[in-house]
């Protein structure tokens, strides 16, 4: 049987890295939040994911599976078939000696572990796992996945050879979708594109920012996956003509992965766009954003006694939205009680009250705003200002004693202040309301199984310093050097996975408000911030590749944004 959740805390609390009241913090965020307590301890801070599951393996009696970041070879992972692993929730990741090791949410599963046995004619050595990690390992089978892709693919094509005329119900388009979804989500694609070109229809999945092609399809697919598409997002099937929106979910694993789509008329017919929103994918920590050292102690600090307004700024795409809902997470506690107003709402947030725009209603950003001023909110999201009126108001509900978080598009954290100015506020307003400024952009990150160490010439230090007028750390200076994935099956030769955050966190303290009120030149607000600590998205940046966590290039590439 699974350790019950007093077995969990019994186990937690003798390791004694934890305390009870860390423990019965966790339990009470848990539940105000619907969530398991160990996923907050781990989100937190407060227990490492890995130590996490040696202590609750060692309770149950077993060797605890690391499988985070393991790749396991193709002719280990399928001597159980994929359906059977998903079913039974067990994954092998090694053979030794004749046996499988066998990784297990509960490995004191007899029945499971003697059907294994049974199947394979092998023994089985069980291992403890976490869930969630056991989840990422079942991902491990998309390659299957894209055979079963490539084979519908193919079943389809041949049916495509043979007949003249095709109608939707002679395509298997609901199989064909289904499978692009489900390895979709395997990839952690953030977006599908289905594109007519003229002579094929091309699909592409957006991975850690960037396009990739991973299929061409026949044209007279298209048709039948995007009414399919329309079906699956109670869009009209009949209507060609203008562009719709919609959105709908399906389940991938334990993950429910909400899809909001958007079907566009082209000279080739309609493509369409379906962007993947997977709660389970999202950052759940400020750690994990890429938030560190000071920054973080800053950003912790500032929300322990929330007051004020807190701008999240960048381009688009730089990860301003998850940032805030990060933030909506931390503070989401049962003594307050959190609106948004929001375009769209991309994850459904437990116990926070999420009102979508709706121009066409007449719901508008400042309306929405000015409606949930009236439902005794403590803290409000507004998801993005744009306006002078969603501006004002938003001031306005700052300076009476509400939180507020919202983004703007602005290049760096000081740059927040011109802009709120260029809208029409006051600057009296703005120093009053102030109280953090964080200024964000995207990297990909390194992927950690294949990291190979590359000096850097002096030369190219000198430029950067140079271009952006400041020195780099005399750590990296006196022997420039990073690392790179050099490309592996895990990153898919790429030698990046996944996405970090690079940031400026700018504190509005006295003298900076003091600065604000006089209309003092950014340049001088600028030199106050660095007297208190303040450091650039560059500097921040520097720091994570001198962690080995990106290079220097896509450091560079993304401040020239």
């Amino acid at each position: 049987m699974k350790l019950t959740d007093a077995e969990i805390k019994e186990a937690i609390l003798a390791s004694g890295f934890v305390t009870e009241l860390e423990v019965d913090e966790a339990e009470k965020i848990a539940h105000d939040q619907n969530r398991s307590p160990i996923d907050v301890l781990i989100e937190r801070g407060i227990i490492i994911e890995k130590f996490l599951g040696q202590v609750l393996a060692q309770r149950l009696g077993f060797a605890y599976a690391d499988l985070k970041n393991k790749t396991i070879p193709d002719n280990i992972l399928t001597i159980i078939p994929e359906q059977v692993a998903s079913e039974k929730k067990v994954v092998v990741f090694d053979k030794k000696n004749g046996a499988l090791l066998l990784a297990m949410e509960n490995p004191q599963d007899i029945e499971t572990v003697e059907y294994i046995k049974k199947s394979t004619g092998l023994l089985v050595e069980p291992y403890f796992t976490l869930p969630q990690v056991l989840n990422e390992a079942l991902d491990q089978y998309r390659k299957n996945i894209q055979v079963d892709f490539k084979r519908a693919i193919s079943e389809t094509v041949n049916v495509a050879a043979k007949l003249t005329t095709l109608s939707a119900k002679d395509l298997p388009v609901v199989k064909i979708l289904d499978t692009l979804l489900d390895y979709a989500a395997s990839e952690k694609a953030s977006d599908i594109h289905i594109e007519n070109v003229g002579d094929r229809l091309v699909i592409r999945f957006r991975i850690d920012g960037k396009l990739h092609d991973i299929l061409d399809l026949p044209t007279k697919l298209q048709s039948g996956l995007v009414t399919r598409i329309k079906i699956l997002s109670s869009l009209r099937i009949d209507e060609h003509r203008i562009p719709q929106d919609g959105r709908f979910r399906f389940k991938h694993r334990e993950d429910e992965i909400s899809v909001r789509v958007s079907i566009l008329p082209t000279y080739h017919g309609e493509d369409a766009v379906l962007r993947l929103l997977s709660s389970a994918a999202r950052p759940k920590t400020l750690e994990g954003l890429g938030l560190i050292g000071k920054n973080l102690e800053i950003v912790k600090r500032e929300l322990t006694g929330p007051k004020g307004m807190i701008l999240a700024t960048g381009p688009t795409g730089s990860g301003k939205t998850t940032t805030l809902y990060n933030v909506l997470t931390y503070l989401n506690t049962s003594e307050v009680n959190i609106c948004t107003v929001e375009d769209p709402i991309e994850y459904g947030l437990t116990r926070v009250n999420q009102t979508q725009v709706a121009p066409a209603a007449g719901l508008t950003f400042s309306n929405g705003l000015r409606s949930i001023l009236r439902h005794d909110p403590d803290i409000i999201l507004v998801g993005e200002i744009r306006d002078k009126e969603t501006a004002e108001v938003a001031v306005h509900a700052s300076l009476t004693g509400h939180v507020v978080l919202s983004s703007l598009h602005t290049n760096s954290a000081i740059g927040a202040i011109p802009r709120l100015l260029d809208l029409g506020i006051q600057p009296y307003l703005i120093g009053s309301s102030l109280s953090l400024l964080i200024a964000q952009r995207l990297v990909a990150k390194n992927d950690q199984n294949c990291l190979v160490s590359t000096p850097i010439s002096t030369d190219t230090v000198a430029a950067v310093e140079k271009e952006f007028g400041v020195s780099v750390p005399k750590s990296f200076a006196a022997k420039p050097k990073q690392y790179k994935g050099k490309g592996c099956s895990s990153c898919n030769n790429e030698g990046f996975k996944g996405r970090i955050g690079i940031f400026e966190v700018l504190r509005v303290s006295e003298k900076i408000r003091d600065l604000i009120f006089t209309k003092a030149p950014i340049s001088e607000i600028e030199k106050q911030a660095r007297v208190e600590g303040f450091r650039s998205m560059l500097e921040d940046g520097l720091d994570k590749v001198q962690a080995g966590l990106t290079t220097l290039e896509e450091i560079l590439r993304a401040v020239r944004e």
